[in-house]
C-alpha cells in the first residue's frame, strides 16, 4: 500500500498535503503527529472512506479509487471509537459484522471462530458486549476488522483509554497480527512505538516531516566531550576526519572546552581512539540518548 502525492482539501482548509509513504507487510508502522496533523484524515483516505482531492492510494500497483469495491474487502479499518453494539454478545456482534463484509453464509461461522480464537475471546462469547471492560470491547471492535481476513488493517488509537494491562493485551496482538500483514497504528502514545513499532512516520501541519524506521529515527545520540583546546581548531579537525556535526558549547577554565557530537551511526569508542591517537586530551566524555519523545517534539516544532 502506497500514498502517492495523496492530498484532501477541505472547505477552507487542507487537511494534509502531497504525502509519500510506502506501507509494507510484515512491518509495524506507526502514524504520529500533534493534534490536528491530519492523521484521521490519513487513514480515511488508506481506507478508501475519503476521497482524495489529488494523488492517489496505490494497492498491488491499482489506484484504490477506481477498484474500491474490491480492495476494501481486503482492508480492515478500526475507528478511534471501535465500533460495537452494546445490546449485543460478542458473537451476535461479529455475527452482524461478518454480514455486513458480505461474508458468504456457508464461510461465516468459520470466520467468526477464527476471529474469537485469534483475539481470544472465547470465554467472552455469548456475553452482552455492555457488561465487559473497555479492554475486551475493544478486543471485540479488532476482531470485528479481522473478518474477511483482510491483508491490510488501518488502526485508529488502538488501545486508546486502556488500564496498563489490557494496553499490553492489545499491544502484543498488533504486533503478532502485523507478522503477515501491512499495519498502520495511529497513536499518541510514543511508548508503544518503541515497544512494538519498526516504522514511524510522523506528520505534521498536513505534510510529513520524518519517515524512517524507529531505530533510524532514534541515531541522534550524542556524545559531550570535555577537552583540551590544545588542537586550534576541533571542529575543523573532526569535520576533517568525517564528523559534520560537531558545535562548540562553552568554554572552562584552565584552557578546556565542551562540544557537542553528533554521533548517527558510530559509537562513542570511535571519537575515543580518534582522540587519543591524535594525543587529544579527554577530561570528560558522555552519551545523551535522545528520547522519542524530544525527537518528536524537535520535528513537529513543539
Amino acid at each position: 500500500m502506497q500514498a502517492v502525492q495523496l492530498t484532501k482539501e477541505f472547505p477552507g482548509k487542507l487537511a494534509v498535503s502531497n504525502l509519500n509513504f510506502t506501507l509494507r507487510p510484515g512491518r509495524l508502522t506507526a502514524l504520529l503527529g500533534p493534534n490536528g496533523a491530519g492523521k484521521t484524515t490519513t487513514m480515511r483516505l488508506l481506507t478508501g472512506f475519503t476521497e482524495p482531492t489529488s494523488g492517489m492510494v496505490e494497492i498491488q500497483g491499482r489506484d484504490l479509487s477506481e477498484f474500491r469495491a474490491e480492495f476494501q474487502k481486503q482492508i480492515g479499518y478500526l475507528p478511534e471509537s471501535g465500533p460495537v453494539y452494546r445490546d449485543l454478545t460478542v458473537s451476535e456482534n461479529l455475527d452482524f459484522f461478518a454480514k455486513t463484509r458480505c461474508i458468504p453464509k456457508t464461510q461465516r461461522s468459520r470466520a467468526i471462530f477464527r476471529v474469537i480464537e485469534e483475539l481470544n475471546l472465547g470465554e467472552v462469547r455469548h456475553l452482552v458486549i455492555g457488561t465487559l471492560s473497555k479492554g475486551f470491547r475493544q478486543r471485540v471492535a479488532l476482531a470485528s476488522t479481522l473478518l474477511g481476513d483482510p491483508k491490510y488493517l488501518i488502526l485508529d488509537e488502538p488501545s486508546y483509554g486502556l488500564d496498563p494491562n489490557q494496553m499490553t493485551q492489545i499491544r502484543l496482538l498488533i504486533r503478532d497480527l502485523s507478522k503477515d500483514r501491512t499495519v498502520l497504528i495511529s497513536t499518541h502514545s510514543l511508548d508503544e512505538v518503541e515497544e512494538i513499532c519498526e516504522h514511524v512516520i510522523i506528520l505534521s501541519n498536513g505534510r510529513v516531516v520524518a519517515n524512517s524506521s524507529v531505530q533510524d529515527l532514534r541515531k541522534q545520540d550524542k556524545l559531550f566531550l570535555v577537552l583540551n583546546q590544545g588542537k586550534s581548531d576541533f571542529i575543523s579537525f573532526m569535520r576533517h576526519n568525517g564528523w559534520a556535526n560537531v558545535f562548540k558549547l562553552k568554554d572552562l577554565e584552565d584552557g578546556f572546552a565542551e562540544y557537542e557530537v553528533s554521533l548517527g551511526d558510530a559509537k562513542p569508542e570511535d571519537i575515543f581512539l580518534l582522540l587519543s591517537k591524535n594525543q587529544i586530551t579527554i577530561r570528560e566524555m558522555r552519551k545523551l540518548e535522545e528520547s522519542l519523545k524530544t525527537i518528536f517534539n524537535s520535528i513537529t516544532g513543539n
